[in-house]
């Protein structure tokens, strides 16, 4: 039985004839580089130069490739090169021209992509992340400040809520980055992770250029280069997918499908919900890229289906009460970028999002329709080697409705928000080793009747080419989250306010990030029902306090061809916001 259970689990590998890439660092003067960190992006083929900087290592890749090169205090290497690689390469690494790239600042700050050294994950890593199941959310989870909830499976930072991360993708906001379930099931992000290049996940203190969000922001980025022509094929017990990549001159276009069933998984393994129609989901994702002379375009949409049925407990019946849903999402996202010369660069995108969710809970009819829109225009200078500013406009449309029909009573409610909100950040050079960030960002909303005025400034200090401290403090405004807002539109902004410290070292495959946060809670929404509903009195009264700190160590070094990382978070939250009676 053991056996048969593996065998369903297993995934079809092909495994292509091993080659030997080597060669050679040099830095300035052709000096060698020791300890540099070379690489084949997207994979864990790579090595670690000597004190020569030579370097070798066996590869199963072919074709077309990007080569890597990372080093602490030089910015990253890249180079095309075609595989199998039978020629001697030398790598010649440059010092930057930009003194911003010498020291970064990392407090709230956790990168997840192909290269550099300030990179705590990887997209394969998420994929191959212990039970992850190539699920960003849950990968994310692993990391300090970082946890699932147990029972929706929603990522949650540094003590808050759910609801107080948003999602964005090349910039522009997902109105409904989960899937749908049942209560007390936990949810997936709708997302693959081998679509994206990098994931830039906050804990806090996040750029001016976002906002709505009381904890955290959760940037996925695709690639802004063409892809070449591939193939990809999965296969488990639960579902399969499939993927292409076609390729011609300046244009990609990419595709992503994907079919789950739980039906013939439950009948192997007996489980815990009592399916009457097993859950099903049925997914598409496409990027279309365009490169231009001076300008990138990249489409993106996706599209997922969703259906199941089960009993589920409830408190309020004797009996397991029967429940079906069914769920369409489509999102679709624009964003371009043009060089205008004169190290001027603008960026705009839009994104479209549409949902349906029908829901039968016993003898309750719950249909609820989202229409989400995201307008975004930015413009940024890099003025001289020590200064560089942001600066931009964006709108944001939420029409949510819903419905609730029993036998003869029926009601109807939701909202309609409309945002605007203007940023403006600059990154400047104070010394050689360090630096500072200021940002101010204004919304608007024609369900809140004050604008709100959010101040964000950062620091980070360079002790030597391994070491940095940084220190970052912020403002943060949010609406309501939808399952409040729906009831009462009136409902005034939440805010926070966000204090961190921060100690990174990143040396020769070893990676330590050391943290301090204090988190404070200003008007959050209260009410005095059980559960929230349409009836319910509603408040802006709530407050809390968030302290703790985290700890995360990487090596990808000591062991060959292994690595490994330790995370640890201790929180401390006190909320009075819902239906609590005290704090």
């Amino acid at each position: 039985m053991k056996l048969l259970l593996t065998l369903l689990f297993l995934s079809i590998t092909i495994v292509s004839a091993q080659s030997i890439l080597k060669g050679k660092v040099l830095g300035k003067n052709g000096k060698p580089i020791y300890l540099a960190n070379v690489f084949i992006e997207g994979t864990y083929d790579g090595g670690t130069t000597d004190s020569l900087g030579n370097f070798m290592f066996e590869t199963s890749e072919q074709g077309t490739k990007m080569l890597k090169a990372s080093v602490v205090g030089l910015p990253t290497y890249s180079k095309s090169i075609q595989l199998p690689q039978k020629e001697l390469l030398i790598i010649q690494m440059q010092e930057s021209e930009n003194r911003l790239q010498e020291v970064t600042i990392q407090a709230g700050v956790l990168q997840a992509n192909s290269s550099g050294k300030n990179t705590v994950m990887s997209p394969l890593d998420i994929v191959t992340t212990a039970g992850s199941m190539g699920n960003i959310i849950s990968a994310l989870a692993t990391l300090p400040g970082a946890q699932v909830g147990g029972e929706n499976g929603r990522l949650m930072v540094h003590g808050g809520d759910a609801s107080e991360t948003q999602t964005y993708i090349n910039g522009i906001r997902v109105a409904q980055p989960y899937t749908a379930t049942p209560n007390e099931v936990p949810v997936r992000g709708r997302f693959s992770p081998m679509l994206f290049k990098g994931v830039n996940f906050s804990t806090g203190g996040y750029s001016a250029e976002f906002g709505n969000a009381l904890s955290s922001i959760l940037a996925l980025n695709t690639e802004n280069t063409i892809e070449q022509r591939k193939t990809e094929f999965s296969l488990s017990s639960v579902g399969l997918g499939l993927g292409h990549t076609l390729q011609w001159g300046k244009n990609s276009l990419t595709f992503n499908s994907s079919y789950t069933n739980l039906k013939p998984y439950s009948k192997i393994i007996t489980p815990d919900i009592k399916w009457t129609k097993p859950y099903e989901n049925a997914s598409g994702e496409m990027i279309y890229r365009h490169q231009f002379k001076e300008g990138f375009l990249n489409i993106y949409g996706a599209y997922n289906f969703e259906n199941m049925g089960l009993y589920q407990a409830d408190i309020n019946y004797e009996q397991p009460v029967p429940l079906k849903k069914k769920s369409n999402n489509a999102y679709a996202n624009i964003s371009y970028s043009q060089n205008l010369g004169n190290r001027w660069t603008f960026q705009s995108g839009i994104g479209l999002g549409y949902l349906t969710d029908k829901l039968h809970y016993d003898d309750v009819y719950l249909p609820n329709e989202e229409k989400s829109l995201h307008l975004k225009g930015m413009l940024s200078k890099v003025w001289n080697n020590k200064i560089k500013s942001i600066g931009g406009i964006e709108y944001f449309d939420t029409n949510y409705q819903e419905e609730y029909h029993r036998q003869t009573i029926g009601y109807h409610y939701g909202y309609h928000s409309k945002m605007t909100a203007v940023f403006t950040e600059t990154t400047f050079g104070i010394l050689p080793n360090l630096i500072g960030k200021i940002g101010l960002r204004e919304t608007s909303s024609n369900l809140q009747s004050k604008n709100t005025l959010e101040p964000r400034a950062s620091l980070g200090y360079a002790l030597d080419k391994y070491t940095q401290l940084s220190l970052a403090y912020g403002n943060f405004h949010q609406q309501a989250p939808t399952p409040l807002l729906k009831y009462a539109p009136q409902l005034g902004w939440m805010e926070a306010n966000h204090y961190i410290a921060n100690y990174f070292y990143a040396r020769g495959g070893h990676l330590l990030r050391l943290e301090a946060y204090h988190k404070e809670y200003n008007n959050l929404v209260k009410y005095n029902s059980a559960t929230p509903n349409y009836d319910t009195q509603y408040d802006n009264n709530g407050s809390g306090k968030v302290k703790g700190f985290d700890l995360f160590y990487k090596n990808n070094s000591s062991i060959k061809n292994r690595q490994y990382w330790i995370s640890y978070s201790y929180t401390d939250s006190k909320r009075n916001d819902a239906n609590y009676p005290t704090t």
